[in-house]
């Protein structure tokens, strides 16, 4: 299908620790299709996919990251990288959960701002049975880091998509807040506010008297 609108490129980084799914998803996401706990993810995988969000189009590159310890090292290129995050963990993993505020924290020092967009992704939702992190736990984790919480199951096909529409949503809101920002700033240099006069000069109407007496110079 032809698009008749601009098309804006957008690089993403899929993060979270070890076997939460996160190459599952990503796969999911391209190709709609699954793969098992067999696959095995090299230190990092890019993808590109083009699609539309809120009928803008978008040039996703996304960043899939290994999650072992040993790739820690690399963790700052790869936030470098990104302009928004998946930030992901396992439903049945409470460790994968627990860490994500220091990733996150991470990514924040990484790219020195306060605030980075990013969806809190709650994967393998299927696996209620297992389930060893409650829904309330991580939707108070999200609102903690100022992110929306997405539950997902990349073996199911279930909100895969939504997570990273709601990225794109994100970093869009973030860019265009940050240009809007520039610009008020920008005209606030371009015509600053003008001082008021220390002092009043305050006038008083001139009489006859005045005129007579010489106090005034009059001319004619």
């Amino acid at each position: 299908m032809m698009l008749d609108f601009e098309v804006t490129e957008l690089r993403v980084v899929v993060v979270g620790a070890g076997g939460v799914g996160k190459s599952s998803l990503t796969i999911r996401f391209l190709t709609s299709s699954f793969v098992d706990e067999g696959y095995n993810p090299t230190i990092e995988d890019s993808y590109r996919r083009q699609l539309v969000v809120d009928s803008e189009a978008v040039q996703l590159e996304i960043l899939d990251t290994a999650g072992q310890e040993e790739y820690a090292t690399m963790a700052d290129q790869w936030y470098q990288f990104g302009r928004g995050f998946l930030l992901v963990y396992s439903v049945t993993d409470r460790a994968s959960f627990e860490a994500l505020s220091g990733v996150y924290g991470a990514i924040t020092a990484a790219k020195l701002a306060h605030h980075v967009p990013a969806v809190v992704v709650s994967n393998k939702c299927d696996l209620e049975q297992l389930r060893t992190v409650s829904s309330a736990e991580g939707q108070a984790l999200a609102r903690s880091l100022g992110a929306p919480f997405v539950e997902t199951s990349a073996l199911d096909d279930v909100n895969v998509d939504l997570a990273f529409d709601e990225l794109v949503r994100r970093v869009r809101r973030a860019e265009r807040g940050a240009v809007r920002r520039r610009k008020e700033a920008d005209d606030t240099r371009a015509d600053p506010p003008q001082p008021k006069p220390k002092y009043e000069l305050k006038t008083r109407r001139r009489s006859q008297d005045d005129v007579q007496d010489g106090r005034c110079c009059v001319i004619m």
